[in-house]
């Protein structure tokens, strides 16, 4: 029997995790990986030449980290040696979160082959995860279980979002009607990131099997999130939202689940209670179901991956059509279709709103920008979106509002070393436009390293519009046609050399 492939899995340390995290995702990840490879873990800074020669592995996986206001970056030095060595990057981040660009950078410096990600790359639409592999969430079954107990709780919510509306906008709907007429428990997630929950792992598992229903969703954006698999893994009924991609992967009104509205959901639910053999049905449905093909075993792309690796050939990539049947090799140039759901209403709004914005109708492209700022307030490419119109519109006060609303976030909280240098070069045109223009000349020269087509482009129209600059000062000097780059943006804008950002840039820099 052949040794099993070995994996050097550069990854952490993740003390700024709380329980919760490190064990429903870290640890899960970890074990995902070691049924199919020898996994030699190294955490945290390091030199990945000298483990590469030291450990001598089939393949390479970086994880990107968790976001977290606590998170450290770290430093993995010479990534430039063993270039025959494949690598992957394990992206795990929500696909609207404004620390995504640091698992993008790091993959960039680290020279990832392929990025794998807990989300589609439709939920991301801009290039960089359009070759992504999506791995859908799975269950531990040794820990979400039926462990028999007995059903002492009615309906069940755990987690965030059942009393606002922020993230989840079929939550707080859900729990209003269901405050009103039908006893629930509910356990709130309040700095699990932190702290340690009462109800982790087992304990929580058991909180579930102890549970006639409880109810979860996907977010605003639809999306398969783990708690939609944990509830009905332990045998307690799903009650959640209809979206295409639980219909896709097996779920049904009625017979392995309850899809709800705030409209119905109260009688729904009472006429199971009402009878406890159909509930029991759909129960056991929903069981096996996910045990039949959301486990641990159902998820082996990373395997799949390196075996069509090797066998490629010139002129060849690995490709997924779709999640749930085998990944395959397509020509270079080809675009195999995507037969998976891509439903999701905070893309949707995004790509409209940009749509709407590029054909001249600002007012209502405003209007899907801020239905998005209204539920997730960190989305930069929303605050971007806005920016741009209000720019437009001549309100440069709120533009400058949203544009240093996504810099604190990307600073303060997600620890990016620089900011984005899409957002950075709108706001410093902002200034500008504001009679700021040496504050908007700074906030350029603020990040000299950085190297992209649009901070590129910024810099050598403030270098003309204001020749002292670029006498003065190095960031100011680029040549014209710089397409050099360094980093990534999450932006949604389609322009990806100088000479396009700088015919965007210019008409917004005159008055």
């Amino acid at each position: 029997m052949s040794p099993r492939p070995r994996l050097l899995y550069f990854n952490g340390p993740f003390d700024y995790l709380g329980e919760r995290l490190i064990i429903s995702y870290i640890e899960p990840f970890r074990r995902l990986l070691e049924q199919d490879f020898d996994v030699v873990s190294v955490e945290g800074d390091c030199d990945f030449a000298v483990e590469v020669k030291q450990h001598a592995p089939d393949l390479v996986l970086f994880h990107g980290g968790v976001e977290s206001p606590k998170e450290r970056e770290v430093t993995i030095r010479n990534t430039d040696k063993f270039s025959e060595v494949p690598r992957l990057g394990w992206m795990f981040r929500d696909p609207f979160s404004p620390s995504r660009r640091n698992s993008m950078n790091r993959f960039r410096a680290w020279g990832v082959n392929q990025v794998f990600t807990d989300f589609r790359a439709t939920d991301c639409p801009i290039p960089f995860f359009r070759d992504s592999i999506y791995v859908p969430w799975w269950i531990e079954d040794e820990v979400f279980r039926d462990y028999g107990e007995k059903k002492t709780l009615p309906i069940t919510l755990t987690g965030s979002g059942w009393l606002q509306r922020q993230f989840y906008e079929w939550r707080l709907p859900i729990f209003i009607k269901l405050a009103e007429k039908l006893p629930f428990y509910h356990v709130p997630a309040f700095e699990t990131h932190v702290k340690n929950d009462a109800y982790v792992g087992e304990s929580y598992a058991r909180l579930l099997n102890r549970s006639h229903f409880a109810a979860g969703c996907g977010t605003v954006s639809r999306f398969l999130t783990l708690k939609l698999l944990e509830i009905p893994a332990t045998r307690s009924c799903l009650i959640t939202e209809e979206t295409d991609v639980l219909k896709a992967i097996g779920f049904a009104d009625g017979v392995n689940c309850v899809f709800a509205t705030a409209d119905n959901v109260v009688p729904k639910v009472q006429a199971l209670m009402d009878d406890p053999a159909r509930l029991q049905a759909i129960t056991d449905a929903g069981h096996a179901l996910v045990h039949g093909g959301h486990t641990r075993k159902h998820r082996r792309m990373f395997a799949e991956w390196l075996q069509l690796w090797k066998a490629r050939q010139p002129g060849e990539r690995i490709v997924q059509p779709h999640p749930f049947e085998p990944l395959r090799l397509a020509a270079a140039d080809a675009v195999p279709a995507a037969t998976f759901p891509a439903e999701n209403p905070l893309t949707a709004a995004l790509l409209e709103g940009y749509r709407l914005l590029d054909a001249g109708q600002g007012s209502e492209a405003l209007a899907k920008f801020q239905w998005v700022i209204d539920i997730i307030p960190h989305v930069a490419e929303a605050r971007l979106g806005a920016a741009l119109h209000q720019v437009r519109a001549g309100d440069l006060a709120m533009a400058k509002k949203h544009l240093e609303h996504v810099i604190y976030v990307q600073l303060k909280l997600c620890n990016y070393r620089a900011p984005d240098p899409v957002s950075v070069s709108l706001h410093a045109i902002v200034l500008a436009r504001s009679g700021e223009p040496k504050q908007g000349a700074e906030l350029l020269a603020g990040t000299p390293a950085m190297r992209h087509p649009a901070i590129n482009a910024a810099r050598w129209l403030f270098g003309q519009a204001w020749p002292e600059l670029r006498r003065k000062q190095p960031a100011f000097q680029g040549a014209k046609d710089d397409d050099a780059q360094n980093c990534e943006t999450p932006h949604l804008l389609p322009i990806h050399d100088f000479a396009g950002w700088v015919a965007f840039w210019s008409p917004l820099l005159k008055p």
